[in-house]
């Protein structure tokens, strides 16, 4: 019984992880394609910040990973709205952790 209650509760932790996700995009985008994004994003279910810094042109991501929310979900959305994906990267978030947004880090 305790072998299957520690495999059930490490399974839960690991529902509820958190991840964050940093993609960096080759295009030029206006204030309001920054705003249009930002928005877009954040309705996903599970999906709890989005921001994505036009100068810079690096998307920053917090999620909760489910069965229809991964980070493909992600790079599909920008490539779908014709944006160009020069890389990306996604790792475990943990909160007060260190998250860089520059376009280092990415795979």
């Amino acid at each position: 019984a305790f072998l299957n209650f520690f495999s059930y509760s490490q399974q839960n932790d690991l529902d509820n992880s958190k991840r964050y996700i940093k993609i960096v995009v080759d295009s030029e985008m206006t204030e309001e394609q920054q705003r249009e994004i930002n928005l877009a994003l954040n309705q996903i279910p599970g999906v709890e910040t989005s921001r994505m810094d036009k100068s810079s042109g690096v998307f920053l991501g917090i999620y909760v990973p489910n069965d229809n929310l991964q980070d493909q979900t992600f790079l599909n959305w920008f490539t779908n709205h014709g944006y160009s994906v020069m890389c990306y990267y996604d790792a475990g978030y943990t909160p007060g952790g260190m998250i860089e947004l520059s376009k280092n880090n990415c795979r």
